[in-house]
């Protein structure tokens, strides 16, 4: 049930065992997981169903970069239900294991954490979004079922160009 509290009467409360904050991928994981549970829950969200410009107050500025930087508006920040997930077009990959890595021109990279401590999550996620198996992020897993399958090329040699890309 949706309830916009702007409809509610003055000084009206919401009871509830557990409030989560934020409408986002997060927070509507977690509702969704904890409604069959005899818990009461409540979803808060500052925005509405629809996307609103109006009403987001500071929340729609960020400050500017460069040696005049000012304030602008943010178009990453999206107020509704379902938040930033709204724009990411469905890109929910789960990260590779060199994401995880240090690099060595990069200080303080690398995750406290490997990707296989994550992988129950990412299935559990995969299942939540309805994305099916998430083997096929894994290009060798697809390679067979590709048409046009991408070009074998040397890890070594797109390392060096990320590396490049990264340090210019």
């Amino acid at each position: 049930m949706f309830v916009d509290s702007r409809e509610l009467p003055d000084h009206a409360t919401v009871q509830a065992d557990v409030c989560i904050v934020g409408a986002g991928a997060a927070g509507i994981s977690l509702a969704r997981e904890l409604a069959g549970s005899p818990l009461r829950i409540v979803l808060l969200e500052d925005g509405g169903i629809a996307p609103e410009v109006e009403g987001r107050g500071i929340y729609q500025l960020v400050g500017g970069r460069g040696p005049n930087p000012r304030l602008q508006l943010d178009p990453s920040r999206t107020w509704y239900f379902g938040g930033c997930t709204n724009h990411w077009n469905g890109f929910c990959r789960p990260l590779d294991e060199e994401d995880f890595a240090p690099r060595d021109w990069i200080p303080h990279s690398g995750w406290p954490i490997r990707r296989s401590t994550l992988l129950p999550y990412y299935e559990r996620a995969q299942a939540a979004c309805g994305l099916g198996d998430s083997r096929w992020y894994d290009l060798e897993a697809c390679r067979a079922h590709l048409e046009h399958p991408p070009l074998d090329v040397d890890p070594r040699a797109r390392e060096r160009t990320r590396r490049a890309t990264l340090c210019s």
